[in-house]
């Protein structure tokens, strides 16, 4: 689907190209070649603004696609991506990804931290929870970012989900040594985990948890 330059630089980023484009190819068939361009014509140089080095970008190579479609806000994100990458690396990706316009998973790794973390402030099992959609608690394939504070996770549910469906806060436990980022003064408080760490978690209401999943 696309050529191995933009193969490695996704890698570079944390991305799975093929699971990557397989999701962009089911959401808008042969369009994902849109995607495809703009790993292979990205210019990190550029002083442009990105909105501005974007709109260029479109109204030179994909006019003919409305400039509100969701196809062109999904590879503005792509775009934006890109951007983050190249100014703070694979951390600021991961930290500032707006997963609502289509960023796709970025499974970041212990190297990809800074070296001043607060893990070992954290207990020895660390209670974490998460603001998710059903489909990521069914799946159980959970993502990286969790918070040790449950108004953080509830707040976040309510925030992002309010015009979707519903989401739902989960609870799990994980050892320290899974949790490969933390720093206290972060008021979201959250701690990022070795992906695959959440093998068991449960929906959690401040007074009774129900439904484990196994």
């Amino acid at each position: 689907m696309i050529n191995d330059k933009s193969k490695a630089l996704l890698e570079q980023m944390r991305i799975d190209a093929d699971e990557y484009f397989e999701s962009l190819y089911k959401r808008f068939n042969d369009d994902y070649r849109v995607f495809a361009d703009v790993l292979d014509s990205f210019n990190r140089n550029t002083k442009t603004q990105p909105e501005f080095a974007f709109r260029d970008f479109w109204q030179q190579k994909y006019a003919s696609y409305p400039i509100e479609s969701e196809l062109c806000n999904w590879t503005f994100e792509l775009f934006n991506n890109l951007k983050r990458f190249y100014s703070g690396g694979v951390f600021e990706l991961f930290k500032t990804k707006q997963v609502e316009w289509g960023a796709p998973p970025i499974r970041i790794k212990r190297e990809d931290v800074p070296t001043n973390s607060d893990i070992e402030q954290l207990e020895d099992e660390v209670t974490i929870y998460r603001g998710l959609s059903p489909d990521e608690f069914e799946s159980k394939n959970f993502a990286q970012s969790w918070t040790i504070d449950y108004e953080t996770a509830r707040r976040f549910t309510h925030e992002i989900y309010k015009d979707k469906i519903q989401g739902i806060v989960v609870k799990a436990i994980v050892p320290r040594n899974k949790v490969i980022y933390f720093d206290a003064s972060d008021n979201e408080q959250e701690v990022i985990i070795e992906y695959g760490s959440v093998k068991i978690a449960e929906i959690f209401a401040p007074t009774k948890a129900i439904k484990p999943v196994s």
